[in-house]
């Protein structure tokens, strides 16, 4: 358990959440769970209802002796459903589980659990497992955000992962709020590296919130080197920060190219979020 481990030792630690294949093809899960190589701590794995399931690929990932954290969402699904999809998870060797309510549409049913009662699950049926709950730093009462977010880490959550973070200055005063509340659970924030404004856009209406300014103005005028720089930016200003205990790191796209992998890695080596990479000697 590199990630949890990580976590708990207070070393700064590198996820990559990616999004499975449409079918399980393991070939296309592994080249997107290795797009930096050995360095992620952890591989993060979305649950969308028209790809192959979270659980299935970090069970898949599991077996090549990938570190995988199983992303566990609880909308429009029936209590039932949960229990089976965590027993199983237990029988498998299911370590780490992000809870979470998942971002596509759909109605709850009668029975859904809240995320509350998902964690507490968890928590019965994993006791030894590193559970994950989220927080939505744009949402539009932060302090309902922050009050949910007790509720979790009352349940049993051990760790936070918030929303992409456009700024991390922004982030900072419900990040020390997050901490002053409980100062041992470990804050994750996510990183994606705005190439277009196009994908900026797109992100940030997902999201619910407006592009700010600066940004949509400096990736408008300067493009992809632009997008870069403010990427590294952001990871320095995450590693600086005493209330950050790690990135996870996200690409806008589904299938990232190997450049993308291999500018990745640069970024995470300049800001000393991973080694320099050793360099043999010539004979």
């Amino acid at each position: 358990m590199v990630f949890a481990d990580g976590l708990r030792s207070g070393r700064f630690v590198v996820a990559l959440e990616i999004t499975p294949p449409q079918q399980p093809r393991p070939s296309v899960l592994l080249r997107r769970a290795r797009l930096l190589g050995a360095q992620p701590d952890a591989i993060n794995v979305i649950q969308r209802p028209d790809r192959q399931s979270s659980l299935d690929a970090a069970l898949t990932l599991l077996q090549t002796g990938l570190e995988p954290v199983w992303h566990l969402v609880n909308r429009g699904r029936h209590h039932a459903e949960i229990v089976t999809d965590l027993q199983r998870a237990a029988s498998m060797g299911i370590t780490q589980v992000l809870c979470l309510r998942g971002d596509h549409r759909g109605a709850d049913v009668a029975d859904t659990p809240t995320i509350r009662d998902v964690i507490t699950l968890a928590r019965q049926l994993l006791p030894n497992a590193l559970i994950g709950a989220t927080f939505n730093q744009y949402a539009l009462d932060p302090q309902v955000a922050l009050r949910n977010l007790a509720g979790k880490l009352a349940a049993g959550a051990g760790y936070v992962q918030t929303q992409p973070v456009f700024e991390v200055t922004a982030l900072r005063p419900l990040a020390e709020q997050v901490r002053e509340a409980s100062s041992l659970t470990p804050l994750v924030p996510m990183a994606i590296p705005l190439l277009t404004i196009g994908a900026a856009e797109r992100i940030a209406t997902r999201l619910g919130m407006p592009l700010p300014d600066h940004l949509r103005t400096r990736l408008t005028q300067g493009g992809s080197a632009a997008g870069w720089d403010h990427f590294e930016e952001t990871l320095a200003a995450l590693k600086q920060a005493s209330w950050a205990d790690g990135v996870a790191i996200m690409t806008a796209e589904l299938d990232a190219p190997p450049e993308v992998g291999e500018r990745l890695v640069a970024a995470l080596t300049s800001t000393g979020l991973i080694p320099q990479p050793v360099r043999l000697s010539e004979p």
